[in-house]
């Protein structure tokens, strides 16, 4: 069952929309029902925004690590690496999960930008502060599918280079 969720999950980077909906969603609904457990609305403004540019930053970092993974990814050009970017499933499945994590540490750093800039005053009663939520949970998703895709990629390429077909 776990196997078969992972592989729904790996195949549709849009999937992690719907658990960041969920898990913030379950969260501001569990806030606003137990009237606790809002971790980023009890800090001051000062800290909050630290955070928001800290979860900013660290998307950006991750979405350079990501840069790089391409360039492996494009790199390699074992029999293994052409036929997993020729193969009609797993081809366009690499290149979604490619795309969704570029343009989603772009949406993290934004959603975390757009929270500095809403954020203005002391107890944030707006709610900007879920925005960052969302941006973290959406952040570990992303983070995750790029540790995957790291990890085919390398298993690929050091299949092929022990074959000595590389």
């Amino acid at each position: 069952m776990i196997d078969r969720l992972w592989r729904h999950w790996v195949a549709r980077p849009g999937v992690d929309w719907l658990i960041t909906a969920l898990v913030v969603g379950g969260h501001l609904a569990a806030v606003r029902i137990t009237g606790g457990g809002d971790l980023l609305g009890w800090p001051g403004r000062e800290q909050r925004i630290v955070v928001y540019t800290t979860t900013a930053t660290v998307a950006a970092i991750i979405g350079s690590f990501s840069t790089a993974a391409v360039t492996l990814y494009a790199a390699a050009t074992g029999p293994r690496m052409r036929a997993l970017r020729t193969d009609p499933v797993q081809g366009p499945q690499f290149r979604r999960n490619w795309t969704s994590i570029l343009s989603g540490t772009l949406v993290v750093s934004g959603l975390c930008l757009l929270a500095v800039v809403l954020d203005v005053t002391k107890q944030d009663p707006g709610g900007a502060h879920w925005l960052a939520e969302a941006a973290a949970v959406l952040g570990v998703a992303r983070a995750m599918r790029l540790v995957w895709l790291f990890e085919k990629i390398i298993a690929g390429g050091d299949i092929d280079l022990a074959d000595g077909r590389e």
